[in-house]
């Protein structure tokens, strides 16, 4: 097996660019996963398990403007903060899946150069093949 064989390969060439390719998501993926979630715990507050009420518990004197009330500014960037934590997990899997199909597909690309490499080894070389075949098991002719 000589080094031509290996970066000629198109199985060999796209396991190792999805392996990069994954790997750099999942890095990323990880990272950014990991900072959103420690921002969503940072601005999580207890109060707020406690604050939700059904639209049957509301007043009537209310109005549901309790319901209808917009997010303030800590609940957007805690909403915001979710969103990309979500992305950016799908992300991390992602890159995982991908560096596992890389390296199935760089593996299946080894093997058949393998087995080409083993097939190119005991094929006759093209001189004898010229030569007419004699019986099986007799002496062949000095050259």
């Amino acid at each position: 097996m000589k080094l031509p064989d290996i970066y000629t390969d198109w199985k060999i060439v796209t396991g190792l660019a999805l392996i990069l390719l994954g790997a750099a998501n999942w890095g990323i993926g990880l990272e950014r996963t990991e900072t959103y979630s420690r921002m969503i715990i940072a601005r999580t507050q207890p109060a707020a398990a406690t604050d939700y009420r059904s639209f049957d518990e509301l007043d009537e004197g209310a109005g549901g403007a309790a319901v209808l009330e917009p997010l303030t500014a800590e609940q957007r960037q805690a909403s915001y903060a979710t969103a990309r934590t979500d992305f950016y997990h799908a992300v991390f899997l992602a890159g995982r899946a991908m560096v596992l199909l890389g390296l199935l597909v760089t593996l299946l690309g080894f093997i058949s150069v393998i087995q080409q490499d083993s097939r190119r080894a005991f094929r006759r070389p093209e001189e004898d093949a010229r030569l007419p075949r004699g019986l099986p098991g007799a002496p062949r002719a000095p050259q």
